[in-house]
């Protein structure tokens, strides 16, 4: 029997945003409407997003699955899914590699926060490599969505947090956040973005040198399937609203993490308003950000404080 997108979403999984999106970007599917122009999703329906969420989430780009048949989905899922069944799984505490030729040993699938354990077992050591391992092998399992966060945004607190309490020395979080960067900028393998996709230019204002979170709001942007301009972090307003008026962008999206409530970087934040075509969309995250939006309740800006929060936003900016 037919349903609404609110139990639609409900039963595959997908935010109702999500659904919309997929809908008239990609033509994934096409609900019957009511006399109230309702939409109703039939079983066949909610099977087609229930699939498309599996394959989104093992590294499939929504563009490429999108207009499959449903019968098509089934198949590619089922060649998909086993990548995030039980394959082997880096030790918390990788101190003796195993032979190129050896088979590596079978573990159980980890919990996320083993992974994160582990990232940190590894950072302690300065063992890049085991990071690096442990850091796919999440995405493996968990799919990209599922990786930053489950595994990308608990390890960046943890890390911030050792390194506060001296639990991690300086070098360490360095390898950590390097790794961290290296897969967050490298696309996902076999991963596209449309043609007209719409373009989101990602930085910190001046001052802010902490890249962690915006990386993450790049990554995330491009697995919603956006056209993303990184430029990096500690960069004037005025350069980032350069690029994105030459590149006609749709948004602008700024991680604010330290200080909180710095007077300059109100500044920067209300110029960064000010700089930009109205029509063009501003979002603002980052551990910092709330503490700017108390005192920036005038200027067209969409907070975000969580990365659940920025999925829903770059979702309606795509409508």
């Amino acid at each position: 029997m037919p349903c609404p997108i609110q139990l639609a979403s409900k039963l595959s999984g997908l935010s109702q945003h999500v659904i919309r999106i997929w809908e008239r970007r990609y033509s994934a599917l096409s609900p019957s409407r009511t006399c109230t122009n309702r939409r109703m999703y039939c079983d066949e329906a909610v099977k087609r997003l229930k699939l498309l969420k599996v394959l989104t989430e093992n590294g499939h780009r929504i563009g490429g699955v999108a207009r499959l048949s449903t019968a098509e989905l089934e198949e590619l899922a089922r060649g998909t899914v086993p990548v995030a069944l039980p394959v082997s799984v880096l030790p918390a505490d990788p101190t003796s590699p195993v032979a190129a030729e050896e088979p590596p040993p079978q573990r159980p699938v980890m919990e996320p926060q083993q992974y994160v354990d582990s990232a940190i077992a590894a950072s302690k050591r300065y063992d890049c490599e085991g990071l690096r391992q442990v850091l796919l092998q999440a995405r493996m399992q968990l799919g990209q969505r599922g990786m930053l966060h489950q595994v990308i945004c608990p390890l960046v607190i943890q890390v911030g947090s050792s390194w506060q309490q001296g639990e991690l020395r300086p070098s360490q979080e360095h390898i950590t956040t390097a790794i961290i960067r290296e897969l967050l900028l490298t696309p996902v393998p076999g991963s596209q973005t449309p043609r007209n996709a719409p373009e989101l230019v990602v930085a910190t204002p001046a001052g802010e040198v902490h890249e962690l979170g915006a990386l993450i709001v790049a990554a995330s942007a491009r697995d919603l399937g956006w056209l993303v301009t990184y430029l990096g972090p500690n960069l004037p307003v005025e350069e980032i609203a350069a690029c994105a008026i030459a590149r006609h962008a749709t948004a602008v999206a700024l991680s604010v993490v330290y200080p909180e409530g710095c007077p300059i970087i109100v500044e920067k934040l209300r110029r960064m308003r000010e700089l930009l075509p109205s029509p063009m969309r501003l979002i603002v995250g980052g551990r910092a950000a709330a503490s700017y939006r108390t005192v920036l309740p005038d200027i067209a800006v969409q907070w975000v404080s969580c990365l659940h929060g920025l999925d829903e936003a770059l979702c309606k900016n795509q409508a």
